[in-house]
């Protein structure tokens, strides 16, 4: 490199750096040191830069009501397996899962063509023996008679061998034809109570034979809907096979298991809500029915059983479901959302705004509903509280409102 090149560099090089202090020194003041020497800027005055921004609520008297909170899943009011009662071959199937069906309904029919024609058999051997039965009470009838003729010829026989008009032979052959009628008599006595049993028996296999024939006929023991169907047509069935399982769903059924402290709250006739754990949105109304009278010694529950009546559409058996049985209503308490209250060592509070101040005072808590809570003690209805921007707030502290305030002190969803 010549001397020359080395010296234009030097040069250009002194013309930039120029040119940067230049620059440097006209640069304008910074926004920070601006605001610095602003009379504004000292924070004070109404609505200043230090107050904290906070959203208000305003207490209010309403109707809130105590909850004890579970989960079930339903049951019907009754879930049967219908089960065969005969052997057979399914002749006829009627009904499909899901079908409703009322007491008594023909669901299915097995074939009965054996069972008939044994039970004309059986009518044919009762017409037999009752036939039987007749004759043997003619036949002792008869020997009855002939007894009593025989009886009276002996007595006449008697007195005439006493008065020694005929041999002792003679009178010996009556009295033993006495005797014989007597043994035919006894004879006929024993045939008839014979075929007496004889015919009662029939007759208790005719019966059986009847029934037998009837359970062929498949019916519903009450009114309901099918939910299961094993039976197939053509199938061979056997003696307390399963056919159908049938259940009634109106009204269902939801058994929730509370603590033994919280089941001495509820009585039977309380109002319970009941929600579709798959949609919440979904809710029908309950009441208790029927509270356990035992705690259970494994898990130390108490059974309640709250009855969904009539079954809300939505509602079927096995659905998981949410229950919140009310124990108590409270008509006239004083609410606040529930996001207004805190917690700070070891004390339960909330900030009432003074005049654009935050004063921070202790109070004493009931019921909570829908995102609202009571307030036993501490403040009245109409004070105005902090419900957002209290987190960081100390006694005393400046405040400014922002955002509408509500119009009623109440969460979103109370009524």
């Amino acid at each position: 490199m010549s001397k020359r090149t080395k010296v234009y560099g030097f040069l250009i090089l002194l013309v930039v750096l120029a040119g940067a202090a230049h620059l440097l020194r006209q640069k304008p003041e910074t926004p920070a040191a601006s605001a610095k020497g602003s009379p504004s800027g000292s924070g004070g005055g109404e609505n200043g830069a230090a107050a904290a921004p906070v959203e208000l609520a305003q207490a209010r008297r309403d109707r809130i009501t105590h909850q004890l909170s579970s989960t079930s899943n339903l049951r019907p009011l009754r879930e049967v397996e219908v089960k065969a009662q005969t052997e057979g071959i399914v002749q006829s199937l009627l009904v499909e899962e899901g079908d409703l069906v009322r007491q008594g309904q023909l669901l299915g029919r097995l074939d009965d063509r054996s069972l008939r024609i044994q039970l004309e058999l059986t009518r044919e051997k009762l017409a037999q023996a009752k036939l039987q039965l007749e004759k043997a009470r003619i036949r002792r009838e008869k020997a009855k008679v002939q007894i009593a003729n025989t009886e009276n010829e002996r007595q006449r026989l008697q007195e005439a061998y006493e008065e020694q008009l005929i041999s002792e032979r003679e009178y010996d052959q009556v009295r033993y034809q006495l005797d014989e009628l007597g043994h035919d008599e006894r004879v006929s006595a024993s045939e008839t109570r014979e075929l007496f049993h004889r015919v009662q028996e029939l007759e208790a296999e005719i019966r059986k034979s009847e029934l037998e024939i009837s359970h062929t006929r498949i019916t519903a023991p009450f009114g309901g809907r099918i939910t299961e169907r094993t039976m197939e047509l053509g199938k061979s069935i056997r003696n307390a096979d399963k056919l159908f399982k049938l259940g009634a769903f109106s009204p269902l059924y939801a058994d929730v298991f509370l603590s033994e402290r919280e089941a001495r709250r509820v009585r039977a006739g309380q109002a319970a809500a009941v929600r579709l754990g798959a949609d919440e949105a979904v809710e029908g109304a309950g009441r208790v029915v029927r509270v356990s009278p035992v705690v259970d010694t494994s898990s130390g529950t108490v059974k309640v059983t709250v009855e969904l009546t009539p079954a809300t559409e939505g509602f079927m058996p096995g659905g998981f479901v949410r229950v919140a049985i009310q124990t108590d209503v409270r008509p006239d308490a004083v609410l606040v959302p529930k996001r207004a209250v805190m917690e700070r060592d070891g004390e339960t509070f909330v900030f009432l705004a003074d005049n654009g101040v935050a004063r921070r005072v202790p109070v004493q808590l009931g019921y909570e509903e829908d995102g609202n809570i009571e307030i036993l003690k501490g403040i009245s209805a109409g004070d105005r509280v902090v419900v957002a921007g209290q987190g960081a707030l100390e006694e005393g502290a400046e405040i400014r409102k922002v955002g509408e305030e509500s119009s009623n002190g109440l969460a979103e969803g109370t009524t």
